[in-house]
């Protein structure tokens, strides 16, 4: 344990040298700015797949000005209430219009199977997180 504390103590020390002496407006920053321009719309509707595992079913919304692509929606499913990564027993992904373009006010389905999983009873909690590009 001790060992942990001291690579992560010489770690930040290095990470803060590094950075010595760079304005403050060239560093990377560490949380990026995120603007919510894709959001689910609606709720999700809890099923089986073909093949017997959790299926999450659901309708994304693009909300911003501009056409997206390559959207994701993961759901991160849990078997305890805290979503903390240690209960994390599954990721549900979902491909909106197939990886292609959505353009501004598309509303789209998509389909996101949890594998690892037999049953929705074993999900305590979930999370949504949606990703995307813009054109």
């Amino acid at each position: 344990m001790r060992k942990g504390f001291i690579v992560s103590g010489l770690l930040s020390a290095i990470l803060l040298a590094a950075c010595e002496g760079v304005p403050t407006a060239e560093r990377s920053p560490i949380t990026p700015t995120f603007k919510e321009n894709v959001v689910l719309d609606g709720d999700l509707t809890k099923t089986l797949s073909n093949e017997g595992h959790p299926q999450f079913e659901g309708f994304i919304k693009n909300i911003g000005n501009k056409t997206v692509y390559n959207c994701a929606v993961e759901i991160s499913c849990y078997y305890t209430y805290s979503k903390s990564p240690e209960s994390l027993i599954d990721i549900a992904k979902g491909y909106p219009a197939e990886n292609g373009d959505i353009p501004p006010g598309a509303r789209v389905g998509f389909v996101a199977v949890a594998s690892r999983l037999t049953s929705h009873s074993q999900i305590r909690e979930t999370s949504v997180l949606i990703t995307w590009f813009e054109k």
